[in-house]
């Protein structure tokens, strides 16, 4: 090759890979950044022992400007029933009917084909 050839093809090479190298540390970059630590912002600085016995106040003392006022109410007592019991009738010689129980004596009654036969049923049950 001449000579004039040699330098025109390494000045080519120079000048395309100094694009791809720079690329290169452009795509590296941040992946630097983000693998960096991130700078902390300090909080908010701790009392000493003594500044913290400075500060400190007996529990007890500190109460709220107004009287609390209670949201719900929970009785802790049984409360005496205000219904009054039912009375009792004592109706000598007849059985108190039993609440949603079934007569037996007028089932028996109803029971019956002939209209004269349940008709004298009830009576004797009646009795």
């Amino acid at each position: 090759m001449k000579l004039p050839c040699l330098s025109l093809t390494a000045a080519l090479a120079l000048a395309f890979s100094a694009p791809v190298a720079t690329a290169e540390t452009r795509a590296a970059a941040p992946a630097a950044r983000a693998s960096a630590p991130t700078v902390v912002t300090p909080g908010p600085r701790l009392m000493s022992p003594a500044e913290m016995n400075e500060n400190a106040s007996p529990p007890g003392e500190l109460r709220p400007e107004n009287a609390v006022t209670p949201q719900i109410v929970i009785p802790l007592r049984k409360q005496p029933s205000v219904q009054p019991k039912p009375e009792k009738r004592n109706l000598k010689g007849v059985k108190p009917a039993t609440a949603g129980g079934v007569n037996d004596a007028a089932a028996r009654c109803e029971a019956l084909t002939d209209a004269a036969a349940r008709a004298a049923c009830r009576e004797s049950a009646k009795r």
